[in-house]
């Protein structure tokens, strides 16, 4: 028995990266998973994956950018499952520049991708929860469906040179669960932002070769801990959907390697 056991996950940009690793790991708890990723060929890969391991998942391609793809993911998910209990929002890409050099075009793609998504699929997902109470009225909230929504949003939030648009998406972010916790938790709904520290993905890996390996050397030696694995941020990201973690709301919780300072 998991302790997801009959739950659904909707998870954004669950192809790779962390998201990979928590889809995994919701599959493992028993939690039935929805991958929605442009990335059809590794979104497919994860898909076979949780299933060869006994899990259950869906592969559905689309766009967080993108409203009607958004609603139609969400749409497809509570069509095969009936509903969605979990929301993680991780789809995220990078395009960095310092401020003098940074284009409209890379300023729109990080904002969109992170901040715009959130906001798509975290409605998408809300509508639907917020309709079922009202069609189902309790006196008691606890009596309502217990919905979680979890987003990665980053250290770099506080701020990082050459990351104007990175940063004001993930600090947005903050912002964003902290509104949403105190509009939905009237109807059992939780929110919660984690900031991890640099974690090894594909996108961080391709990001540290570069240079002969002089930003590895230089983030490894600020990190006590070392640059962090995939497995701590999923760990953390359960936590928060679990029963243990009903009690909370609207919470940042940073995964830092022992680092206390910026980037």
């Amino acid at each position: 028995m998991g302790k997801f056991d009959g739950k659904v996950a909707f998870i954004t940009g669950g192809a790779s990266g962390l998201a990979k690793e928590a889809a995994k790991d919701f599959a493992t708890e028993g939690a039935k998973v929805i991958i929605f990723d442009f990335d059809k060929e590794n979104g497919s890969r994860v898909e076979t994956e949780i299933k060869s391991a006994g899990g259950e998942a869906l592969y559905i391609e689309g766009d967080v950018r993108k409203s009607d793809s958004v609603e139609e993911g969400v749409k497809k998910a509570f069509e095969k499952y009936g509903a969605v209990d979990f929301l993680l929002h991780s789809a995220g890409i990078l395009k960095d520049g310092m401020i003098h050099k940074l284009a409209e075009e890379d300023w729109d793609d990080v904002i969109n991708t992170h901040l715009k998504g959130f906001y798509l699929s975290m409605q998408a997902c809300v509508k639907r929860w917020i309709n079922y109470c009202k069609e189902n009225p309790k006196e008691n909230i606890a009596e309502y469906p217990d919905r979680r929504i979890i987003t990665i949003s980053s250290q770099a939030a506080e701020g990082n040179i050459g990351q104007l648009n990175y940063a004001a998406a993930k600090a947005g972010m903050l912002g964003m669960i902290k509104t949403a916790g105190l509009e939905l938790i009237r109807y059992n709904i939780r929110t919660h932002a984690i900031m991890p520290t640099l974690i090894e993905t594909p996108i961080l890996k391709d990001l540290l070769s570069k240079q002969e390996g002089k930003w590895r050397k230089y983030y490894s030696g600020r990190i006590p801990l070392g640059i962090g694995e995939a497995k701590y941020v999923s760990q953390v990201i359960l936590f928060l959907c679990s029963e243990a973690a009903w009690f909370m709301n609207g919470e940042v919780v940073g995964i830092n390697g022992g680092r206390l300072d910026k980037v």
